[in-house]
């Protein structure tokens, strides 16, 4: 942990500043603690604020098997980045000085592009995702992680210019109330980009359910090797018209690289709660939750809007 990550840390008990007990600028092992005595470890250099992964377990898993498999400077690709460019309306460089959270991190993927274009970058996640995030990027400066729930986010209201959760709040068991406990750490002015699954195909979405009544109960690593099946099953589901009845029947990820294709699809079966929203829904979201200029982006269902400020809302 970076002692400068303690700016925008709050208790989420009582909201109250915290405290670390060391004089480290960088901390592994420590103790934080605010006005009112509550306290929280640091462990491994990760502020925590769960004591463990709860409905995230599966994530836990994932990314401690897939930890660079995402990663632009280990692919040598610019996914991640290509990724990123799409669920925001303005160019990277803009992310100059800007403080970014990015919530749900995973294994980090995004902290080395933000951190590459000028800003300081917060990744949170329930999971032990966070160790793996830490590994990958945590030695950057301006990178900071840390463990916590998005339904209490441990953050000072209006902290961030930008929050992200990019595939994450529909594998929350309540993606509009995860929506409304970030909305509060965007400060006015700032935005909120999302990208949540499209219910469109409604084909698709009642074959994944079926799917996942018994691949979300299977062992992890047994389902690890059967998503392999992937890899060879390929050539099949990307055939001319014989494809799409594959796909109808089961989703495997199409993904170019063979490791993408297994990481996806161990995924988009294994995860406890997985859901699927509209643009209209999704829209609402941001509109009950005081944004404005909020555009429609890529890919599945993805918006993008400006938090209002107190002198708009007087108005």
């Amino acid at each position: 942990m970076k002692r400068s990550l303690l700016a925008w840390l709050r208790c989420p008990v009582c909201r109250s500043r915290l405290s670390v007990n060391s004089e480290l600028d960088e901390i592994q092992t420590g103790r934080l603690t605010c006005t009112q005595g509550h306290a929280f470890p640091v462990l491994r250099g990760i502020p925590r604020f769960v004591s463990q992964d709860a409905y995230t377990s599966s994530f836990s898993y994932e990314w401690d098997h897939f930890r660079k498999t995402q990663l632009d400077s280990w692919t040598g690709r610019s996914d991640t980045r290509d990724r990123l460019q799409a669920s925001l309306n303005f160019p990277l460089e803009q992310l100059q000085d800007k403080l970014v959270l990015d919530a749900g991190c995973g294994m980090g993927r995004f902290a080395e592009v933000v951190q590459r274009f000028g800003a300081t970058y917060v990744g949170m996640d329930y999971s032990y995702a966070v160790d793996a995030a830490y590994r990958n990027a945590g030695h950057l400066p301006g990178v900071h992680f840390v463990q916590a729930d998005i339904f209490d986010p441990p953050f000072a209201d209006g902290a961030f210019d930008l929050a992200m959760a990019l595939g994450v709040l529909h594998h929350t068991p309540d993606p509009r109330a995860a929506f409304q406990s970030l909305s509060h750490v965007v400060k006015e002015g700032g935005q909120l980009t999302i990208t949540v699954y499209d219910a469109g195909n409604k084909v698709y979405v009642a074959n994944s359910r079926f799917w996942r009544r018994y691949t979300t109960r299977l062992p992890r690593r047994v389902l690890h090797v059967l998503s392999f099946a992937a890899v060879p099953l390929y050539s099949l589901w990307t055939l001319p018209r014989l494809g799409w009845v594959f796909r109808s029947m089961a989703f495997i990820s199409l993904e170019r690289d063979w490791r993408w294709r297994v990481l996806d699809t161990f995924d988009w079966y294994s995860p406890r709660f997985q859901s699927w929203h509209t643009h209209h829904e999704v829209f609402g979201w941001f509109k009950e939750n005081g944004f404005e200029s909020i555009e429609v982006l890529a890919p599945s269902v993805s918006q993008i809007g400006t938090k209002v400020k107190a002198r708009a809302c007087a108005e």
